[in-house]
């Protein structure tokens, strides 16, 4: 496990690869530029488990070294290491983004192991908080069939878009999209296949649409709606076109989409925007019906 320790004093430097050496090993940079070099050089998966920095560099001290790791965005725990027992130095450190802070006096080295055991597990759990905080919020905003967003995150997203329309200028289009025939499908070859349809449908959408511009959401049972920032009607068009041509392509019985289309009004409500892209849907059915 490799442990990254920024120090100046080459005796002190010694000292703590010799206290370390059984479990870790320990690459040593002399000051807080060449340990940011050497982290910045390194893939996401070559990064040590976790830093030690002295207060005590040349060039800038411990505090703006940390200062510095953090607001760079690499993911490792920090360990604070100085001659000065100043407790507002500790301080200042951990509000930068240290984990703990240990002072060089004593029987600081042998400590030091257990206080990075400590550190590594407090590092861990973090993580793991954040991870399980991300897939909470995944699950709120995904369809648990489709993996599209729901519904929910659908009128969030088009009341963002909406806004940010109006500031910009910028043209926003929305895309309705129905099933035909989804009814008589699922009647006949059973729900489980039923649901394959509709996972297969949204594997099209996500295909045909933009990755991170558009939005492709699952609107309920076998609606769909794709959000199209930066999109005027005709384009949408374009991609409705191409969505409803490649679902007819996979041969899923006599299913086909029907798409309503809208283009947004700076006058328009949310709830009026979507309206304009129902009708428009609800006249092609009838029209192909």
């Amino acid at each position: 496990m490799r442990i990254l320790l920024i120090e100046n004093n080459p005796d002190h430097a010694e000292l703590v690869e010799s206290a370390l050496k059984a479990d870790f090993q320990v690459y040593w940079a002399k000051s807080g530029k060449s340990g940011l070099e050497y982290l910045k050089g390194l893939p996401a998966d070559a990064m040590p488990r976790l830093i030690l920095v002295d207060y005590s560099l040349p060039g800038f001290d411990g505090l703006r070294v940390i200062e510095s790791i953090t607001k760079e965005g690499f993911d490792v725990p920090l360990i604070m290491i100085t001659g000065q027992g100043d407790e507002e130095i500790a301080v200042r450190a951990m509000k930068l983004g240290a984990y703990d802070y240990l002072v060089k006096t004593g029987n600081y080295l042998t400590v030091l192991p257990v206080v990075i055991e400590s550190t590594l597990e407090r590092h861990k759990a973090a993580r793991e908080k954040v991870r399980l905080e991300e897939d909470l919020k995944r699950l709120s905003i995904t369809d648990d069939l489709t993996g599209l967003f729901n519904r929910r995150y659908f009128y969030n997203r088009l009341e963002e878009e909406t806004v940010r329309t109006k500031r910009y200028g910028n043209p926003l289009s929305l895309v309705l999209l129905d099933l035909d025939h989804f009814k008589k499908y699922n009647d006949t070859h059973g729900h489980l296949e039923g649901d394959n349809a509709l996972k297969k449908v949204a594997e099209v959408i996500v295909q045909n649409t933009r990755n991170r511009v558009d939005f492709a959401c699952r609107y309920g049972g076998d609606e769909f709606a794709v959000i199209l920032p930066g999109t005027d009607k005709g384009r949408a068009r374009i991609t409705a076109e191409r969505i409803k041509k490649a679902v007819r392509d996979m041969g899923l019985g006599n299913i086909t989409v029907s798409a309503g289309i809208a283009e947004y009004d700076n006058h328009e409500t949310v709830e009026e925007f979507t309206e304009s892209a129902d009708k428009m849907l609800y006249k092609e059915k009838r029209e192909r019906s």
